[in-house]
């Protein structure tokens, strides 16, 4: 599945499914996935629906606070859908117990860190923790990436099954971001098997040029990959004589928050 499309939804007759319902939330989705403002004519192919079912469903949902079209008739997304986010974010375990931890290895390394889930086939960034010296430019909650290019996703990826990943490999090219992005299946799951082996991921300069990354584990009460928690910083910051201990001041912090979410054990710890 292509990461800029929508998951089709399937709406069978004479469920409880309301479609008008179904079709605002694939717009939504839809316009998550833009990289700026999208014209009608885009969105309604993107959907499946014409364009005058598609206008009608955009202007509710911009009397909702929820979408708003600009000068030149293209929408976007509103800070009313933020809030909604942030209300999500607020309300779980995970990030509540996850940002005392955050902010600690981010005290304690000077470095960003965040803390990524996957959401479908992409990365999701849902919380983060930085220092007065961290990089401004490292990823911002809400943001998404492409699972094989970064070393969150390569975590989050390297635990699921091998028909997860075999659907994943075969949903399409993998997308190349910078000139050092893994684009090679068969390199990517020789990547991914040494990420289980060695109980992390690392990355440099494969999602963005300049930035590196170290991602590992979080699980949770049952044993479960529930996140990953990497620290991402400019690549001369991270490298052969830094990498080793902040992979282990890393580890034991991801392993304090898997402890705090009820895991027994964590990966890599």
């Amino acid at each position: 599945m292509n990461a800029s499309q929508t998951p089709s939804v399937p709406v069978k007759e004479g469920s409880r499914t309301v479609r008008s319902v179904v079709h605002a939330v694939k717009l939504l989705k839809s316009l998550s996935r833009s990289s700026g403002p999208t014209s009608l004519g885009e969105l309604a192919a993107d959907v499946g629906l014409s364009k005058p079912a598609t206008f009608n469903l955009l202007k509710t949902l911009e009397i909702e606070g929820l979408v708003a079209k600009d000068g030149s008739a293209q929408y976007r997304l509103t800070w009313g859908m933020y809030e909604l986010g942030s209300a999500v974010v607020r309300s779980t375990d995970l990030t509540r117990v996850g940002r005392f931890h955050l902010d600690s290895l981010a005290d304690a390394t000077g470095e960003a860190v965040l803390l990524a889930i996957m959401d479908e086939d992409s990365v999701l960034y849902v919380d983060r923790g930085q220092s007065a010296d961290s990089f401004a430019m490292v990823a911002n909650v809400g943001r998404r990436s492409p699972l094989h290019t970064n070393a969150s996703g390569k975590v989050l990826l390297a635990w699921q099954s091998r028909e997860f990943v075999d659907e994943f490999l075969a949903s399409g090219p993998l997308e190349r971001k910078t000139p050092y992005t893994i684009t090679d299946p068969d390199a990517l799951r020789r990547e991914l098997a040494a990420v289980r082996r060695d109980g992390y991921a690392m990355c440099a300069q494969e999602q963005e040029e300049g930035l590196s990354s170290i991602s590992v584990p979080v699980t949770g009460h049952t044993g479960e990959i529930v996140a990953a928690m990497t620290i991402a910083a400019p690549t001369q910051r991270i490298d052969l004589r830094s990498a080793p201990a902040l992979r282990t001041q890393l580890m034991t912090e991801a392993a304090a928050m898997s402890k705090h979410l009820g895991a027994e054990a964590s990966i890599g710890a």
